[in-house]
């Protein structure tokens, strides 16, 4: 082993498909040493490090860990060898807590169980040391984006890594937030990790790293201490030339005012806010995390609900929505590229015409040839790598997915550009692009306004700062009159009168408004349910009084099962349409073996053992053939209806024998055993899904499927072991529906038995806090299914109808996911 190398790549040779990404790249990170890695976007740096945590494959090269050649099958691999990575766009599962996505893909845990305790106490600790202002138990989806990268680092140094590779850790952050994130850097080598730096902020480059490594083209250039390198040294390095100015000098001269805000009111971040821009003017907003900066944008933008008076060009704005907003020429380049400004899978040029398609066509019918002619322009425009406006733009670097967002604006035009972060993740030559474009926009007679975390940014490109704290403007600052030190003291409050800007430890913290939010819709659903309930009992106060509420209870019992079948497959991420066919499969062979002789044990099994094989099969076609769950699963339900057809004859199959009857005819005590067996079993569901590391994969899995991959996570196994555990519980459901019926009928139920689980498992949903599919909710969606559809017919519903109800309550189920999904900032069901 080469002293002190703690891991190296050599001759890393990437291909996607027939294009070469990286020609035979070398890289060695030695231990107690930051090693930066710079060049432009589209250089290779975020697939040369994803080749060294084998997310990446090497057509070429290998890699080496502590000395040794190494095989990584994947990022499980890598992580099990000490490398960790924060990656560029932080990938986390939303609506899991900060806790379950730090220790995501490394569970700890006792006798099988997760150490609950222990993640929240290290946790805890870890993010204390980062500085994250939020908690292990506080929900991802309702974290700012710097949030999201304290935790991310946080669930790096958790793990205290060998290797650490951090991808642009700070290209969200202020500097005030920066600042902690280089004191943790500084710690770790101190402490003999090799950590990898990325970053297109130079500065950070020539005071953080003790070795440089050039990338341009997907080659290396070249490898130098940092020690006397200055800036201009790496641009020329990067850009093979010498980059005149960061901050081109555009002229533009301001003229009449344009924007007029007075009071606006936006959620709990803008309070009062006041600010005027004037045509031809390029006027930035600087505040720390929380000050309502970025807030101020989407206010004004109509995707936040505010108040106050907005004019624009002396009318009144009223940007209701995003779509009046631009209807008035107002754009937004907004904070989240990947979530709230791209159409993953969809092309480049595409993204790029997507705000101006009324420019690109002629009566209602769109022009591809100008598409084109436009998308060519802003490409060559840009620099957007690769050239080609036909590729995904999901396969592009970050700074070149910045580009497009940016040209989308150019594309489109307006009078009024509201930009968040706009060069975050860019190299220097684009950054220096992007600042002159923006300049002449300010020179068309447009008004821009930045919000950056990037002081410098705003001090070399605005003619205004306007310095935002607690949501007001609380000064304004001329071009020149500030450097980043004073800029970043007064946003933090530095030179207030009452020199305090710290808050009090033990004034305890306000719960936070979206989880708030959250937790009224869950008690609101679960209130409406037992409104409903409370209305049938009056209507006939017999159906769930004395023997009436055991009757019910008996009803549910396959029900729940099929629900909680149906909600392990959802909450993986897959759809198990058969549930209902394997329960009315099931419910036939077992009559059926029942009619044979076959003891009863023996015919629990084989239902069990039926479910399991048919979702293997349906975990099998899903993975290894890549056919979608939904198709796979409904390809399945039809087959098995055929089978089960076949084996009765279109004939009902009686089931008497006195042992079988009694799984669902029987009684322990008062208590019927269908329902003794029926909440065991939802009993363990739940506990391994909730409280197993095999459950938290598979949560995440169903959460975010790229993160759990790029965390370790097997997601195809995943995926398979979700549809075989509904199988199972899908052949248990129809051994319990045989004997709780004397045995299976000939009429083919299996959409009936879907559609009740469907309506439990989306009522189910409903009752968590993130929108999760859990197993032990679904049960509680399935009794009320149950108990509607008793109630109903208590007071006087013909059966011919019940069906009817049971698609009502599915279609309201599903609308009130909906609505709560988008309450909660999400945008599809599956």
């Amino acid at each position: 082993m080469a002293e002190g190398i703690a891991a190296a790549v050599r001759g890393a040779v990437v291909r996607f498909g027939t294009t070469t990404v990286l020609h035979g790249v070398d890289l060695e990170l030695r231990a107690g040493e930051v090693h930066a890695l710079v060049g432009q976007n589209g250089a290779g740096k975020s697939t040369l490090v994803k080749a060294l945590m084998g997310v990446n494959p090497l057509a070429e090269g290998h890699v080496e860990v502590a000395g040794s050649r190494v095989d990584l099958a994947g990022p499980e691999d890598a992580r099990a060898l000490g490398l960790e990575i924060v990656y560029q766009d932080q990938p986390l599962a939303p609506r899991m807590t900060v806790a379950e996505n730090m220790f995501l893909g490394r569970e700890p845990a006792r006798t099988g169980v997760l150490d609950r305790a222990g993640m929240h106490r290290r946790a805890r600790q870890v993010l204390e040391r980062v500085g994250a202002l939020c908690g292990p138990d506080d929900v991802v989806g309702d974290l700012t984006p710097t949030q999201r990268v304290q935790v991310s680092i946080a669930a790096a140094l958790a793990a205290e890594p060998r290797v650490l590779v951090l991808d642009e850790p700070t290209a969200a952050l202020g500097a005030a937030e920066s600042a902690s994130v280089f004191e943790l850097i500084r710690a770790a080598r101190a402490e003999g990790v090799a950590v990898l730096y990325i970053s297109h902020r130079l500065h950070e480059i020539t005071s953080l790293a003790d070795r440089v490594t050039v990338l341009r083209d997907g080659r290396r250039t070249s490898v130098a201490p940092a020690a006397g390198l200055s800036t201009q040294d790496i641009i020329a390095a990067m850009v093979g030339r010498d980059l005149e100015a960061l901050f081109p000098d555009v002229p533009h001269t301001p003229g009449d005012p344009l924007l007029e805000v007075r009071h606006l009111r936006s959620g709990e971040l803008v309070r009062d806010m006041d600010l005027s821009l004037r045509s031809g003017e390029i006027v930035g907003l600087a505040g720390l995390v929380g000050s309502g900066a970025s807030e101020t944008l989407l206010a004004l933008f109509g995707d936040r609900r505010s108040t106050g008076d907005v004019r624009l060009g002396g009318r009144e704005l009223a940007a209701s929505n995003p779509r009046a907003a631009v209807r008035r020429g107002v754009a937004l380049v907004p904070e989240e590229r990947r979530t709230e400004a791209l159409f993953p899978g969809l092309s480049v040029g595409v993204n790029l015409t997507a705000s101006s398609l009324g420019a690109h066509a002629r009566g209602g019918v769109l022009s591809r040839r100008r598409e084109r002619r436009t998308a060519e322009d802003l490409v060559e425009r840009l620099g957007i790598v690769p050239r080609s406006p036909a590729q995904d733009v999901a396969t592009l670097s970050g700074g070149n997915q910045q580009k497009v967002v940016v040209g989308r604006w150019l594309a489109r035009g307006g009078q009024l550009y509201l930009v968040d972060e706009p060069t975050a993740g860019v190299d220097v030559a684009a950054k220096a692009e992007i600042y002159r474009h923006l300049g002449e926009l300010a020179a068309g007679g447009a008004a821009v306004l930045v919000v950056s975390s990037d002081f410098e940014e705003l001090i070399g490109l605005c003619d205004r700062i306007l310095v935002v704290r607690d949501g007001v403007v609380v000064e304004e600052i001329g071009r020149g009159e500030v450097d980043e030190e004073e800029l970043t003291a007064r946003a933090a409050g530095a030179d207030a009168a009452d020199g305090d800007t710290t808050a009090d430890p033990a004034a305890p913290a306000a719960e936070p408004a979206p989880r708030r939010a959250a937790r009224l819709r869950q008690i609101g659903v679960g209130v409406a349910m037992l409104a409903v309930v409370a209305a049938l009992v009056a209507g006939s106060p017999g159906f769930l009084l004395s023997s009436g509420f055991w009757d019910v209870l008996r009803q549910a019992g396959t029900p729940v099962l099929l629900a909680a079948a149906l909600t392990v497959a959802l909450g993986a991420g897959a759809f198990d349409l058969s549930v209902g066919a394997v329960a009315q499969l099931t419910a036939t062979l077992s009559a059926a073996l029942v009619v044979a002789g076959v003891p009863t044990p023996l015919v629990l099994a084989a239902g069990i053992v039926t479910g399991v094989v048919v979702g293997a099969v349906n975990g099998g076609v899903t993975v290894l053939l890549r056919v979608p769950s939904f198709v796979a699963t409904l390809g399945m339900l039809f087959l098995l209806v055929g089978i089960t057809l076949g084996v009765n004859g279109g004939l009902a199959v009686p089931a008497e024998t006195y042992s079988f009857l009694l799984l669902g005819q029987g009684f322990v005590g008062p208590v019927p055993a269908i329902v003794i067996t029926a909440g065991v079993v939802i009993a363990v569901v739940a506990l391994v899904w909730r409280l197993t590391p095999t459950g938290l994969r598979l949560r995440a899995t169903g959460d975010d499927e790229r993160t759990s991959r790029l965390r370790g996570v097997r997601t195809g196994w995943a995926t398979v072991t979700a549809l075989v555990l509904s199988g199972a519980l899908s052949g248990l459901a129809g051994v319990l529906l045989a004997s709780y019926a004397g045995g299976a009928t000939a009429r083919d139920a299996s959409l009936e038995l879907l559609v009740t689980a469907l309506a439990a498992a989306f009522l189910g949903s409903a009752l968590t806090r993130t929108f999760l599919f859990d197993p032990a909710t679904a049960a509680v969606g399935s009794l009320f299914v149950t108990a509607t559809g008793a109630g109903l017919i208590a007071n006087g519903l013909s059966d011919e109808w019940l069906g009817g109800v049971q698609g009502v309550v599915l279609l309201a189920a599903v609308l009130v996911a909906v609505a709560r999904r988008r309450a909660l900032g999400q945008v599809v069901i599956f």
